[in-house]
């Protein structure tokens, strides 16, 4: 592309170039696979990424270090979410090496300053399994959650999915699946409430499904023929759901699948070269993170097009996008592999 399509009100205060200006990077890392990025947060002054066993930050535009919080006692960071509200990120954290986990700790931290503004124990119950039924995000905790209850025939199992207030632990929506055919589900974000679902038998084949928790309905989003999951990332622009389509065979190149969050249709699809596809919602636009971590696209919602794209120095696999304003934060998230920070601005 010879120029942007993308007004000023996106990227702002500076001429069109055609790679990203890198501001700096962390050095090269190698090592165990407990060590991966489990999240990151960007502001306007402050970037910070999560491991397992603490949350540093940075200073945006020189990579200072600024601030270290670590989980209490032989806890770990299980997850942290997807977005940081009014410059506040939150903390799942719990101790891994318990079987039987009766709370978890949920710690909300001030993202340019590290102060924890607050925190308190959640009964894990409400939770699922721990982390993968669970998803953080817009001051909310989602879970999808497994009971037993009783019927005419016997026991079955029952599955809710269910948001909570992040800072009071109320219930503020609940959803009960009642197609027995569902065998796992999982919540994969909180704002919006999407849960990813596995079906049992030879034709069942993974769906997601959308809540409106103002609705009180769901709408089930169906996997094209030709793909064999959806990926664990989505982004919400408007009425438009963008999520990664997984193909059976790798070298089919990525695909990123837009879907209407009000009638389940699939509106259109966009495709790379590569095997991951990271979306993101960014000023009322999608950016698709692809080719390996190297190449950064910006899509109008309504139909996929281009207007925007960017060239981003060096890889990086199973990577974690962020963008506050007209910088991007990109992390390796593959374990025993560079887990390199790299920090651009835009123009």
């Amino acid at each position: 592309m010879n120029e942007d399509k993308a007004p000023e009100s996106v990227w702002k205060h500076s001429r069109w170039r055609r790679s990203a200006r890198r501001l700096w990077r962390t050095l090269y890392e190698k090592g165990e696979a407990g060590k991966k990025p489990l999240g990151l947060w960007l502001t306007d002054d402050t970037v910070a990424v999560a491991r397992f066993d603490h949350v540093q930050a940075y200073q945006v535009t020189t990579g200072e270090p600024l601030w270290t919080w670590r989980p209490p006692g032989e806890q770990v960071v299980g997850l942290v979410s997807a977005d940081v509200k009014d410059g506040v990120g939150v903390v799942l954290h719990y101790d891994d090496g318990n079987p039987n986990v009766e709370r978890v700790g949920l710690t909300s931290l001030a993202v340019d300053t590290g102060e924890v503004v607050r925190q308190r124990e959640q009964d894990a119950e409400l939770l699922g399994y721990l982390p993968s039924d669970v998803a953080v995000g817009g001051g909310l905790v989602a879970a999808a959650v497994e009971s037993w209850k009783a019927d005419e025939f016997g026991n079955e199992d029952e599955v809710t999915l269910h948001t909570l207030d992040v800072d009071t632990g109320r219930v503020r929506y609940q959803h009960t699946l009642r197609d027995r055919r569902v065998q796992n589900a999982s919540a994969i974000s909180a704002q919006p409430f999407v849960a990813h679902l596995e079906a049992r038998g030879a034709r069942g084949r993974p769906r997601l499904l959308v809540l409106d928790t103002a609705r009180k309905d769901a709408v089930t989003l169906q996997l094209p023929d030709d793909c064999e999951t959806f990926g664990r990332k989505v982004a919400a622009a408007g009425d438009v759901l963008a999520v990664a389509l997984m193909p059976a065979e790798e070298d089919a190149g990525a695909r990123l699948g837009a879907f209407s969050m009000s009638s389940g249709e699939l509106l259109w699809e966009w495709r790379s070269k590569g095997i991951y596809m990271v979306p993101l919602a960014h000023r009322g636009w999608l950016l698709a993170l692809h080719q390996y971590g190297r190449r950064l696209s910006v899509l109008d919602p309504a139909n996929g097009r281009v207007v925007a794209r960017r060239r981003l120095r060096e890889y990086a696999f199973r990577p974690l996008l962020a963008a506050s304003g007209d910088v991007i934060a990109v992390s390796c998230g593959s374990p025993g592999d560079t887990r390199r920070l790299r920090v651009f601005r835009w123009r």
